[in-house]
């Protein structure tokens, strides 16, 4: 047995540990007082110092671009475990090496001990922020947009509501619209993916669904910043944020952003617990087998990628293949990495931000690997996911197109043969 004193928001802590062999586990017996994601993290640093086999490794996308040890799951739990014991310091080193996770969970499918290194490393970022080491340069204009605009695209609040321009006016009247429709920062202000809220809401309208929108009045969930750290600020974003959702009167919440549906599922008790909350691959996927949507006939190929915060996070992998196999013609070719082996695009947990070259390269990998299907499509559910990819199909000159499932569904016909918009 051994002691170690804990930084925690300032606070030291004494935390005692007792270890037995691996086939046993480790035990950890700590102060009850101890955040509980913190002694995790410390369990699991624990666990993978008695393991000691790498395997993690095999399936890091970030390891296989940089090939540096520390930057592996292995190697971040050991400086996790370093710095909780006091031999190493919790400096700019350390979170570089905290930063450069995509928290993709995809080395976990491959770890022996089944350990939650996302988890872990997700904690360690809110353990390096309480302790007063302050975020990546790169992560600072983000944090500083989020504080002053509710969103991290440095854009006013009424900039929110300029996707809607196109569909009817689809403001939620509270206590009476029955499904809020959260469109999430990146699909509201990007110009580039707008065409996302504007086809499920047409794909809504057309099954009768009734929805409603906040538009200007939508806030950022917290997502990014729960991921790179920042508990305070998340906080703040999630009390106001419960206390807007909840005040709609909705039942049903859906949003076609992968990052908010985890967040709202996993990290928003107070919205779960009191609202259906639906990934809209969820809700498309009951309007066509209720009859409610019904597409024509066509020839195309296609590949679907997985995002990881809509498979490996939050388990949906059945319902965008159901929609697709539902389609008359349509052959689904499945990469050879797929579902909860899917190769993660790069784009996530601040790396994209932080490790822009090394993120381009996770996408590029993961476009060549779309390619070799033969399909002419890659179809997602991520905002994310088609920013990426269509970054590196732009740059690599790749034939291949990067859309949307929403946006792909939209623009297909209709029974009549017609394309309906």
């Amino acid at each position: 047995m051994y002691f170690l004193q804990v930084a925690l928001c300032s606070r030291p802590r004494t935390v005692k540990y007792r270890s037995f062999n691996h086939s046993d586990g480790l035990t950890c017996v700590v102060d009850p007082k101890m955040d509980p994601e913190i002694e995790e993290m410390v369990r699991i640093a624990e666990s993978c110092a008695l393991c000691r086999c790498g395997c993690c490794k095999d399936e890091c996308p970030m390891y296989a671009e940089l090939l540096e040890e520390t930057i592996s799951p292995k190697g971040r739990n050991q400086v996790i475990r370093a710095v909780v014991k006091g031999v190493v310091e919790p400096d700019g080193r350390v979170a570089r090496i905290a930063y450069s996770c995509l928290l993709c969970r995809r080395d976990e499918m491959s770890c022996a001990a089944a350990l939650k290194n996302a988890d872990a490393t997700e904690a360690f970022r809110r353990y390096l922020a309480d302790s007063g080491v302050p975020p990546l340069p790169e992560h600072a204009l983000l944090l500083k947009s989020i504080e002053n605009y509710g969103n991290p695209w440095q854009e006013s609040r009424a900039a929110r509501k300029r996707w809607a321009k196109g569909p009817s006016d689809r403001r939620i009247v509270r206590g009476k619209t029955e499904t809020l429709f959260y469109v999430g920062c990146t699909f509201a202000l990007d110009r580039t993916l707008q065409e996302t809220p504007r086809a499920l809401s047409r794909l809504m309208e057309r099954a009768g669904v009734d929805f409603g929108c906040l538009l200007e009045e939508e806030l950022c969930c917290g997502s990014t910043v729960k991921r790179i750290g920042q508990s305070r600020l998340y906080d703040k974003l999630r009390a106001e944020n419960e206390k807007a959702l909840l005040g709609t009167g909705a039942k049903r919440l859906v949003t076609a952003c992968a990052g908010c549906f985890k967040t709202l599922t996993q990290d928003y008790p107070g919205i779960s617990k009191k609202i259906k909350v639906q990934h809209s691959t969820e809700l498309l996927a009951d309007l066509v087998s209720e009859g409610k949507l019904k597409f024509g006939r066509t020839s195309l190929k296609v590949t679907y990628h997985d995002p990881c915060h809509l498979g490996r996070h939050t388990g949906v992998y059945d319902p965008p293949r159901a929609i697709l196999r539902s389609i008359p013609g349509l052959k689904l070719i499945e990469m050879k990495n797929s579902r909860e082996l899917s190769r993660c695009c790069g784009g996530g947990a601040g790396v994209k931000t932080a490790y822009p070259e090394v993120a381009a390269k996770a996408a590029l990998a993961r476009l060549r690997e779309a390619e070799k299907t033969g399909a002419d499509i890659v179809v997602t559910s991520c905002p994310f996911c088609v920013q990426t990819l269509k970054a590196a199909a732009v740059q690599s000159g790749s034939r291949m197109d990067i859309v949307e499932l929403s946006v792909f569904l939209d623009g297909l016909p209709g029974p009549d043969g017609k394309v309906v918009k």
